[in-house]
C-alpha cells in the first residue's frame, strides 16, 4: 500500500512537470506569433505612409512594385519600382523627421538617369 502511494505522488510529480512544460511551450510559441503580427502590422503601415508619401510627391507616378522588409539592422524598408523606372528599385524607411527616400545613390554622373531621386 505504501509503494503504491509513494508511485502515485511520483506519477503526479511526472505529471506537474509535463503539464508545466507544456505551458511553458504554448506562452513561448504565443509570444513567437504575436511578435511576428506585430512585425507584419508595422510593414503594412509603414507600406501605407510610402505609398501615400510617393503618391502625393510624385502626381504622376505609377507604382509597378512595392515590398517592405525588416533589414538585419532591424530597420524597417520599403522597396518601390516605378512602371516608367523598371530597372531601378527606391529604398525608403522613416526617420525621426517622416518618411525618407534611402536609396539608390548612384555615382554623381549617373543620378540624371533617376527621375525620382531626392537629394
Amino acid at each position: 500500500m505504501n509503494q503504491t502511494n509513494q508511485l502515485s505522488t511520483k506519477v503526479k510529480i511526472v505529471l506537474l512537470f509535463f503539464a508545466f512544460l507544456a505551458s511553458l511551450i504554448i506562452i513561448v510559441a504565443a509570444l513567437i506569433c504575436y511578435n511576428i503580427y506585430q512585425e507584419q502590422k508595422e510593414l503594412n503601415e509603414l507600406q501605407l505612409r510610402v505609398e501615400e508619401y510617393v503618391t502625393s510627391k510624385y502626381k504622376e507616378a505609377k507604382i509597378e512594385e512595392m515590398s517592405t522588409e525588416t533589414s538585419l539592422k532591424g530597420e524597417q524598408l520599403a522597396y518601390i519600382v516605378f512602371e516608367d523606372e523598371p530597372n531601378s528599385t527606391y529604398i525608403y524607411g522613416e526617420g525621426t523627421s517622416g518618411i525618407m527616400q534611402l536609396g539608390p545613390n548612384p555615382p554623381e554622373g549617373e543620378k540624371e538617369n533617376y527621375k525620382y531621386l531626392e537629394n
